[in-house]
C-alpha cells in the first residue's frame, strides 16, 4: 500500500484528537520502517495483502474509541522476530550456549583448566565431545539447517530431523560414531534437543490426571466451559484432566454437572481427589523421547540439553519442577535458550487498556477442545509476539486468529486446525 494512501485510510478511521496529522504521520513513518524491514516479510500474508492493508482492516474491525489503544500497542509493544533475527539467534545458541557446554564438559573430563581455551579446543577430548554430540529436532521448525551452517563439522550422522526414528537409523548413527572416534563401545555423550520457540512448554512436558471410566460408559461429551482442560479417549476409555493446580470452585462445579450416573460420579470424585493430592502423570515430547532406542544411542551419564532459539520465562518456570520426573538421562536435562522473553512483556487481565480490548472483542468459538479459551493466547500466556514464519497461538488472539476475521498476522495451523499450534 502506498504511503499516502495508507495515511488517508488510517486518518479516516482514527479519532482526532489524539491523531492529528503530525502525530499520525510520525507514527506511520515509524511503522513504515518496521514494515519494510520486518512486517511485510511475514510468511503467512496473502499476496497483495501486506502489513498496512492488514493494519487498516485490524483497526477498522474495532470501535473508534478502541483504535488508539490498539495502534499504540502495535507501535510500542509488539515483538516481531524476523528470519534474520532467528538466524542470529541460531548463531548465539551454537557459539554462546552449545559450544560453551561442550567446553565445560571437556575441561571436566580432560582435567584442563576452563580458562585455557586454546588447549581445550585443540585437545583430543574436545574433538571427541564434538563428534559425540547428537542434535535432535523437537519440531519441524527447529532450524537444523541454521545449526549446520554455524559449524560445518556437524555431519548427517549427528543430526536427527525428528526424535522418532527407526532401528536402521539408530544402527547407522551408532556405527558411524564408533568408527569416527575409534571406540567399539562409544555412545553419544551430549544431546542437544533443538526447537525454534517454547511458549508455554506444554507440548514438551505437562501434568495430567488420568481416570479410567467403566466399560458401561459408552460416550462422553466435554462441556464448553471445560474445553481444553478435560478430554475423553474413547479407545483407552479414559478421562484426562490437564492439571494446572487445585481445582477452582468453577471447575469443581462444572465437573459435578457431569456426574449423571453412579459410575461417572465415582470417576469425577477420583479425578477431584487426584487433583487435591497432585497425583499426576507427565506427558509430552520430552517424555516420549526416553525410549529403549534412545537409550541405545546415549551413555548413561550423557549430558542432555533442551536448546530453543527463543523461550518464555513462563515456560522455563513451568518445565523446571517437571524435568526431574523424566526417565534417565533426561531427568538431569538443562535448558539453554539463546534468548528469553521475560514475564514482564505478558499481557494479563490486569493490563489496563489491552485487557478491555481482549474482553470486548473475544469470541469463545476461537478456542477448541484442545486449546480451551485463547483470549490471552493458548495457556493464557498473553504474549505480544509474532514470529516471521507464523504467529504463535500463545499470543493475544487478535494478532493471529483467522476466525476472528481481521487478525494483524494471520496464523495457519500445521495440522489443519484453526486455534491450536
Amino acid at each position: 500500500m502506498k504511503r499516502e494512501l495508507a495515511f488517508q485510510l488510517l486518518q479516516r478511521i482514527l479519532p482526532n484528537p489524539p491523531w492529528d496529522e503530525d502525530r499520525l504521520r510520525e507514527t506511520l513513518e515509524d511503522l513504515r520502517v518496521l514494515a519494510e524491514q520486518k512486517y511485510n516479510k511475514y510468511e503467512m500474508y496473502q499476496p497483495a495483502r501486506l502489513f498496512f492493508e492488514n493494519l487498516y482492516l485490524f483497526l477498522n474491525k474495532m470501535k473508534e474509541e478502541d483504535r488508539t489503544t490498539a495502534l499504540q500497542f502495535v507501535r510500542n509493544d509488539l515483538i516481531y522476530i524476523s528470519r534474520d533475527e532467528f538466524q542470529q539467534l541460531a548463531h548465539v545458541l551454537y557459539h554462546d550456549c552449545i559450544r560453551q557446554q561442550q567446553l565445560d564438559i571437556t575441561a571436566m573430563k580432560a582435567g584442563i583448566p576452563r580458562h585455557r581455551l586454546t588447549k581445550l579446543v585443540n585437545s583430543q577430548e574436545f574433538h571427541r565431545i564434538q563428534r559425540a554430540s547428537l542434535y535432535v529436532a523437537l519440531s519441524d521448525g527447529a532450524r537444523i539447517d541454521y545449526f549446520r551452517r554455524q559449524n560445518l563439522d556437524i555431519n548427517n550422522e549427528q543430526v536427527l530431523a525428528a526424535y522418532y526414528v527407526g532401528d536402521e537409523k539408530i544402527k547407522d548413527l551408532r556405527q558411524k560414531l564408533r568408527e569416527d572416534v575409534g571406540d567399539s563401545a562409544a555412545q553419544f555423550e551430549c544431546i542437544f534437543l533443538l526447537d525454534d520457540f517454547c511458549g508455554s512448554g506444554k507440548t514438551l512436558l505437562r501434568e495430567v490426571v488420568v481416570v479410567t471410566l467403566p466399560i458401561s460408559v459408552t460416550s462422553f461429551s466435554t462441556p464448553d466451559p471445560l474445553s481444553g482442560r478435560l478430554s475423553f479417549d474413547p479407545e483407552k476409555h479414559k478421562l484426562q484432566w490437564n492439571y494446572r493446580g487445585p481445582l477452582s470452585s468453577e471447575e469443581s462445579s462444572e465437573l459435578e454437572k457431569l456426574a449423571t450416573s453412579a459410575e461417572l460420579r465415582a470417576a469425577i470424585e477420583e479425578l477431584r481427589q487426584k487433583c487435591e493430592r497432585q497425583q499426576t502423570e507427565i506427558k509430552g515430547s520430552l517424555q516420549r523421547i526416553t525410549t529403549e532406542k534412545f537409550r541405545e544411542l546415549v551413555s548413561n551419564d550423557a549430558a542432555v540439553y533442551f536448546a530453543p532459539l527463543l523461550a518464555t520465562e513462563y515456560a522455563l518456570n513451568r518445565l523446571k519442577p517437571l524435568i526431574p520426573r523424566l526417565s534417565s538421562p533426561l531427568d538431569k536435562l538443562r535448558v539453554i535458550p539463546a534468548a528469553v522473553l521475560p514475564d514482564t512483556v505478558r499481557i494479563s487481565p490486569d493490563s489496563a487498556g489491552l485487557a478491555e480490548l481482549c474482553d470486548r472483542y473475544y469470541d469463545p468459538t476461537l478456542g477448541d477442545e484442545h486449546t480451551g479459551n485463547v483470549k490471552y493466547g493458548y495457556d493464557q500466556c498473553g504474549l505480544p509476539l509474532v514470529l516471521h514464519h507464523n504467529a504463535p497461538n500463545n499470543s493475544l488472539f487478535f494478532l493471529w486468529a483467522r476466525k476472528w476475521g481481521s487478525p494483524l498476522f494471520p496464523r495457519y495451523e500445521r495440522h489443519g486446525r484453526e486455534a491450536r499450534g
